[in-house]
């Protein structure tokens, strides 16, 4: 691993572990039971951002899968933290939030390097939805588009400015993940500039304007960037461009060990609530309901084309069951190791929780309650 990377992520856990303790955790790795709610039937749940990644949870509350299951999520919809892995952990490590709902296996692996209780609870999708998307200008000037070869593409992208959500996300991954493979150094090579998490709309603005030469954005920032004429994306790990990174876990949900022990029954009740969720959206009946509430979700209800786009972008990454495969968490363990965001990976064993997953999901029928 290059020195300035391991630096870089030891810096990031370093922070990390600092801004836990100012917010009043005592200790990263004590039980954070003293904000949960004393209702064994309640859950406090957040996601960091509304990308397509988490359309699973909005279907699950939408549709009530958790409420058919006993659970009440307090607040009802769950909380967004703002597109960053970090104020997730912050909030998951003080008790202020209890599941991460709408999470990244990139956080929560970032998480477990200093709290090994963190456990992995299912897969929200099944795919790596960040793209690579470029502007018009850069497209005009290498004569390059998303059917030229990868190496060419990556070469393309050196001295560029990129913009990503932050350093150490999993957008910045992608980008020195890229350029590790063909034996660039994205330390050097490249300019990553942060442009915002939150939501698609700065990042795409940014490229408008030329701020930056492309994007490594979670979808659906590459579509709404096509439909608004602004870019076209470049490369995209679900299209099959990067076939090593095909079948991945990389939306997840995730909690801590001292919540799985202070309310197992919720905690199988969420559990359930995502795979009743995920037959829904992959049942052949449901489709037109399905397209309404993702055209709802990202916010493409008047834009019938990009919604269209979207839809089908998205249903091959979402899972058809909480279930991780050891494949799909390998991949993710190893495209994190190449990407400088881990030395070592967390074993399959130690990060998911298979048990209490398969103990939800024991005898249950998606179908019913």
């Amino acid at each position: 691993m290059h020195l300035a990377t391991r630096r870089s992520s030891v810096l990031f856990a370093s922070l990390l572990l600092i801004s836990l303790i100012v917010s009043g955790c005592s200790s990263p790795f004590a039980p954070a039971t003293n904000h949960f709610s004393k209702d064994p039937m309640t859950l406090n749940v957040a996601q960091i951002s509304n990308s397509v990644g988490f359309f699973v949870l909005y279907v699950a509350v939408q549709e009530h899968f958790f409420a058919n299951q006993g659970l009440t999520l307090n607040p009802t919809t769950p909380v967004l933290t703002g597109g960053s892995g970090a104020k997730m952990s912050t909030q998951i490590e003080s008790g202020s939030i209890e599941v991460a709902g709408g999470g990244l296996i990139t956080d929560a692996f970032t998480l477990a390097r200093i709290d090994d209780s963190v456990r992995i609870l299912g897969a929200l999708t099944t795919g790596y939805y960040v793209d690579i998307t470029v502007s018009k200008k850069f497209e005009q000037e290498t004569g390059l588009t998303e059917a030229s070869p990868l190496a060419d593409k990556v070469k393309a992208l050196v001295g560029k400015k990129i913009g990503i959500t932050a350093p150490n996300s999993g957008t910045a991954a992608l980008v020195t993940y890229l350029f590790r493979i063909f034996g660039y150094n994205a330390q050097r090579d490249v300019q990553m500039v942060s442009v915002g998490s939150t939501t698609s709309a700065t990042a795409i603005a940014a490229l408008k304007a030329g701020t930056v030469d492309a994007i490594s954005y979670f979808s659906p920032a590459g579509q709404q960037a096509v439909a608004q004429g602004v870019g076209n994306i470049f490369i995209s790990p679900d299209a099959g461009d990067v076939p090593e990174m095909h079948g991945q876990v990389h939306g997840v949900f995730y909690t801590r060990q001292s919540v799985i022990d202070a309310k197992p029954k919720a905690i199988a009740a969420f559990i359930r609530g995502i795979a009743q969720a995920e037959a829904f959206i992959h049942d052949n009946q449901n489709q037109t309901q399905v397209k309404a509430l993702l055209a709802k979700y990202t916010n493409t209800t008047q834009k019938p084309k990009t919604a269209t786009t979207i839809y089908t972008s998205t249903m091959p990454i979402m899972p058809q069951t909480p279930l991780i495969s050891p494949q799909g968490y390998n991949i993710a363990a190893q495209f994190h190791v190449k990407a400088g965001l881990l030395a070592i990976a967390p074993a399959y064993d130690k990060m998911v929780a298979t048990s209490v997953i398969n103990n939800a999901l024991q005898g249950f029928s998606p179908s019913s309650p």
